[in-house]
């Protein structure tokens, strides 16, 4: 459906219902896909302010991912702050995971495992956490935690391929070769549509020197989902195993299709420049990294736009946060001068009702430092322990001891 149609259907929803946060969230987020960033600002929050009865967190959360993308860091950390005081935030495991997004991109591993263990305490099962807690793992160099985490999730998540494809990769990387093409044919048997799965099954294949069972790989991966730009990987490692090869022809022909199917992929494009270049065609090679340059789309963040609320009732409810930060070069410069992000100071609060109380009679809250954070850092990694109901399928469930 167009805008000319949507916008309409929206407007209809909130005039029907004024308290619908969802119809507040996906106004918002049609309007910035459309590049609209004001407009979506200005309706999250008015749909914070409609729903002070009842706070929604998602409203919070586009506000602070909105912030992280226009590089108002601090900003984005107090919107994650206000959405995780509410009492559906803090149940919600996806604000909690997009903060610890945001803060592995800062690089400070106590507070961004401070920030998963919340993900998993909202949502012990959560598929999206283990995943990436596991990557953020690999990346600070603890194999065993992101080990024991993607295993966990996959107990977890049986079905879930990118976990399997995770935890394959960080075996192949550590030499476990068997182990890898385990788990990678296990993950194409469970999902034979997912793609990233054979790219990666042909990538191993092909550097442990088993061509034909590589090209047999990719074929199934193009087979999986041939319109989609995951296919695109499959491409590009596929002509790179010919141009080894010595099938220049075909590689070029994979490369085709590779920036075909997804021209934003920067890799496709520079290998088959470097494709061109050792075949002594440097203009072709100049020509190909000029496509690439003109194929990459640039954001642009509107000038002197943050996520400030412009109204002052809406303001006065926001009292706490302090003063905002206006320009992007202040808040990448306070961003990084802060050794941890000051929203975690707030993150306890020692009265459950501060934020059910009217903003008039609202009292600072006490300022906390980073004791806990620094104990959920320190402490070992214990990962829940769930309950895996389907071996209980048509049998009578153990029962514990019962109440007096």
């Amino acid at each position: 459906m167009t805008m000319g149609l949507l916008l309409p259907l929206f407007d209809a929803a909130l005039v029907a219902n004024g308290e619908h946060a969802a119809s507040w969230h996906g106004w918002g987020l049609l309007e910035k896909r459309q590049g609209n960033f004001k407009k979506a600002r200005d309706l999250w929050m008015k749909g914070i302010k409609a729903t002070r009865a009842k706070p929604n967190p998602y409203l919070y959360q586009a506000l602070a991912l909105m912030a992280a993308e226009l590089k108002y860091t601090e900003e984005a950390r107090e919107w994650f702050m206000e959405g995780t005081k509410t009492l559906l935030g803090a149940q919600s495991h996806a604000i909690w995971h997009a903060w610890a997004g945001m803060e592995a991109e800062q690089g400070d591993p106590t507070v961004v495992r401070y920030l998963y263990r919340r993900c998993l305490e909202a949502n012990p099962r959560s598929r999206f956490t283990y995943l990436s807690w596991g990557l953020f793992e690999k990346k600070q160099g603890s194999t065993d935690n992101a080990k024991a985490l993607l295993r966990q999730g996959h107990q977890l998540n049986p079905r879930d391929p990118a976990i399997v494809q995770a935890w394959a990769l960080l075996e192949a990387e550590g030499g476990n070769l068997g182990k890898a093409r385990e788990l990678l044919e296990k993950g194409s048997q469970m999902d034979p549509w997912h793609v990233p799965i054979w790219q990666a099954w042909g990538v191993l294949e092909f550097r442990s020197g088993n061509i034909d069972r590589a090209r047999a790989l990719f074929q199934e991966g193009v087979w999986a989902d041939p319109v989609s730009k995951d296919v695109a990987q499959v491409f590009q490692a596929w002509a790179v195993l010919e141009q080894r090869h010595g099938t220049i022809q075909l590689a070029r022909e994979l490369f085709k299709c590779a920036v075909k199917a997804d021209p934003q992929s920067q890799i496709s494009w520079a290998s088959w420049a470097l494709l061109e270049e050792e075949q002594g065609l440097y203009q072709r090679a100049s020509e190909l990294r000029s496509f690439s340059l003109q194929e990459q789309t640039t954001f642009v963040a509107p000038l002197k736009l943050g996520t400030q609320p412009d109204d002052p009732l809406l303001t006065s409810v926001f009292k706490q946060i302090g003063e905002w930060i206006t320009k992007v070069e202040e808040g990448r410069t306070k961003a990084m001068s802060r050794a941890r992000p000051r929203a975690l100071e707030h993150l306890k609060e020692k009265d459950e009702m501060f934020w059910d109380t009217e903003p008039a009679s609202r009292q600072p809250p006490p300022l906390l430092d980073l004791k806990e954070a620094q104990y959920y850092h320190d402490k070992p990694l214990v990962l829940p322990n769930i309950v895996d109901r389907t071996r209980y399928k048509g049998k009578p469930r153990p029962q514990g001891p019962r109440r007096q």
